[in-house]
């Protein structure tokens, strides 16, 4: 089951619940060790919160039927409706936490992208033997995947775009995620999460403020380089909201 993030909006800031009980869903809590860069799920019911423990979010910016919480009605993409991104983007233009110059470095940023830039059509995925076999004569190959991060470690997150080969159709998907760190996160109370372990149906909340603004200016540059396809998208769901979203 895929439980949704809601996104509400506040006094001069932007209320971000993400839930932290659906582990197999498109936004999860995942651990990563010290040493490693690769987060694996966790049972957020049975394990306490840790300082290495993050919300991974596929976060999107349109899509059919989406739930009201995180939607924007007014903008379209290809018959979808706008989404969490374009919703983060919307609300924080009305409220002022994004202002036109960071309108501008959007734009200027999304207009500077050429093909040869996105990584859809640039990267590749690639499998190299070993002289290890098992048993029946099977050769032992690592596949290794593209994966690129942008790290805000001053402000609690980070932004990966992993690509993948696509399930239906020749090439790479690329996949944009934002991660943030358990310990930006607070429950219903105002309380951090640390040290304890999720309640029921229990959601995370992450505030956005002037303070932290640029998590919405990386996952915008991160769909721009990602294909020339989301590059295409995130331009006219960047016009669109600054057509139907500015005061």
């Amino acid at each position: 089951m895929n439980i949704p993030a809601k996104i509400e909006v506040g006094k001069g800031k932007l209320i971000v619940k993400l839930p932290l009980t659906n582990p197999t869903g498109k936004i999860r809590v995942k651990r990563r060790g010290k040493t490693s860069n690769y987060g694996i799920p966790i049972a957020t019911r049975k394990e306490v919160f840790k300082e290495i423990d993050y919300v991974e979010w596929q976060i999107s910016y349109a899509t059919d039927n989406p739930p009201v919480e995180s939607k924007v009605e007014d903008i379209k993409l290809n018959g979808q409706v706008g989404f969490e991104l374009t919703k983060l983007l919307c609300e924080g233009i009305k409220i002022g936490i994004l202002s036109n110059n960071d309108i501008r470095e959007m734009e200027t940023f999304i207009k500077d992208i050429k093909k040869e830039d996105t990584l859809e059509e640039n990267e590749e995925i690639l499998r190299e033997g070993t002289k290890y076999e098992v048993k029946g004569g099977f050769q032992k190959f690592i596949e290794k995947s593209p994966l690129f991060i942008k790290n805000n470690a001053e402000k609690g997150y980070f932004v990966e775009i992993i690509l993948k080969h696509k399930q239906r159709a020749v090439g790479l998907q690329a996949m944009v995620y934002l991660c943030i760190y358990i310990n930006q996160l607070k429950d219903g109370g105002g309380k951090l999460l640390m040290g304890r372990t999720a309640r029921p149906r229990e959601f995370g909340i992450l505030e956005i403020t002037s303070e932290n603004k640029e998590i919405i200016i990386d996952i915008v540059k991160a769909f721009a380089i990602a294909s020339c396809q989301h590059r295409n998208d995130i331009q006219s769901i960047l016009q669109q909201v600054v057509s139907k979203c500015r005061k």
